[in-house]
Formats: C-alpha cells, sequence, structure tokens
C-alpha cells in the first residue's frame, strides 16, 4: 500500500492556510521576540529573532501537516493487460531498488539513495493511477462501434450524393465523423500511454541498475543525478496521468457519456 507523498501533504488546504493564517503571523513574531531575549545581545539580536521565528513559523506549518497515512491500495490484477504488466514492472522496480539500498552501509549515500527509493514508491503510485484511467479510457472506446458508425456515415454520404445535404442529413454525417474522430483520438492516446509507460518502465530499471552500480563504487556525488533522474520519472508519468484524464473527460463529452 502506498503511502502518501509529503508533496501530497504539503501541498493541501490546512497547509496553505497555516502558511497564510493570522495564527502563523503570530508564531513567527512570538518566535522571533523568545529569539530576542533569549539572546539579549544587540548585535545578534536580529539573526536570532529571524531563526526563532522561522522556527516557530515552521512549527505551525508542521502541525497543519496531514497525517502521512496510506494511499489507495495498488492491485494490478483489477485492471487488464497491458496496464497490468506496466504496474507489475514497476512494483517488481520499485522492489528492486529498496533491496539493492538495503545492502548500502550507513551513511550518507545510503541516506541519499532511501530518499530516491520513496521517490520511486511515488511513481509507483502515479504508474497506479495512469493505469487505472487507461483502462477507464480502454473501456470507453470499447463502447464505441466505429465499424457500424463507418457504415452508417458511408451511407449517409451516398444519400446525399447527388446534391447537397439538407440540414437534418448534415447534422447526421457531423455526428457519426465525430464519434469516429473520438475512437481514433482515443486508441491514439491508449497506444500513446502504453508506450510511454514502457519507456518509464525502462527508465526506472535503469535506476535499478544504478543503485546497484553505486554499491560497488560508492561514489556519493551520482546520488544527485539519480536523484534527478528519478524526480523526472514522477513528473512524466503525473504529466502523462493528466493527459489521459483530459481525453477522458473530453470525449465522454463529446459521446454523451
Amino acid at each position: 500500500m502506498a503511502s502518501l507523498s509529503f508533496r501530497d501533504r504539503f501541498f493541501s488546504p490546512p497547509v496553505a492556510h497555516a502558511v497564510t493564517s493570522p495564527s502563523g503571523i503570530l508564531a513567527f513574531g512570538a518566535g522571533a521576540a523568545v529569539g530576542v531575549l533569549a539572546v539579549g545581545v544587540a548585535p545578534v539580536a536580529i539573526p536570532a529573532a529571524l531563526v526563532g521565528g522561522l522556527v516557530a513559523y515552521g512549527a505551525r506549518v508542521a502541525l497543519a501537516l496531514p497525517k502521512k497515512g496510506s494511499g489507495e491500495r495498488i492491485d494490478a490484477f483489477s485492471v487488464n493487460e497491458p496496464w497490468r504488466s506496466a504496474i507489475k514492472d514497476a512494483q517488481k522496480a520499485q522492489k528492486g531498488f529498496a533491496d539493492a539500498v538495503k545492502s548500502f552501509s550507513p551513511g550518507p549515500l545510503k541516506d541519499s539513495l532511501t530518499g530516491v527509493s520513496a521517490q520511486l514508491e511515488e511513481a509507483v503510485s502515479e504508474c497506479w493511477r495512469v493505469a487505472k484511467q487507461g483502462q477507464i479510457v480502454a473501456d470507453a472506446r470499447k463502447r464505441i462501434n466505429d465499424r457500424e458508425a463507418r457504415w452508417e456515415l458511408q451511407q449517409a454520404q451516398y444519400a446525399v450524393a447527388q446534391g447537397g445535404p439538407n440540414e437534418t442529413q448534415q447534422r447526421t454525417i457531423d455526428a457519426l465523423e465525430a464519434q469516429l474522430a473520438t475512437a481514433a483520438r482515443m486508441d491514439a492516446m491508449v497506444k500513446s500511454t502504453q508506450d510511454q509507460l514502457n519507456l518509464i518502465n525502462a527508465r526506472m530499471d535503469e535506476s535499478v541498475t544504478r543503485a546497484v552500480e553505486l554499491s560497488v563504487t560508492n561514489r556519493t556525488s551520482d546520488a544527485g543525478t539519480l536523484t534527478q533522474e528519478v524526480g523526472a520519472i514522477v513528473d512524466d508519468l503525473e504529466n502523462l496521468r493528466m493527459a489521459i484524464e483530459d481525453v477522458d473527460g473530453q470525449d465522454q463529452t463529446a459521446t454523451g457519456t
């Protein structure tokens, strides 16, 4: 079961309220006053006030963070292929990375890669959301009988071949063409999403290989690059999810479902 990410908890309504609330501002002022009183020496009073204010303000915001809790349970077998394989591959990569991190000796490198492991957990959660949405789009696509729509369109076009269509005939042709365009758009989105998930899973597998390599080379500097790469994977998955959610919303409006 995937945990809610820190980013999800930080960018939440309770935190947004705490950041701008009067109580947050008062906490900063109170903390600054405590910092001044604690130091008492004029040259360092201002830095002490700033530090005290930031500590108090940070504590106020931290208290507003929602509990980490647990995210939605990931069940690869609740979706069909190829979404099921995409989820299983992502989970396999996450487990492989976590196992690799366990082999590291305690220290800065292991700490850095532990953070990357958390990013991969978020990537699996995003992959799950993409897979579920992909399944929704694929199911909706099956409800569009494009073969029948294409036949009806041919018949409608043949009926008006000898002369211009009247208003009703033109609206019929427009509606049938819209159905076919929707089917084509959904086919393209499903195929594109599948291809991008395959690429992202390959990148996740690569991150596991990089972690194994780091266990041998012990180059701490390479951990930063790996962190950026995994962060980019999470961002790409989020963008992919928003894109497929957008096409689903458009097509439900277009088909009246």
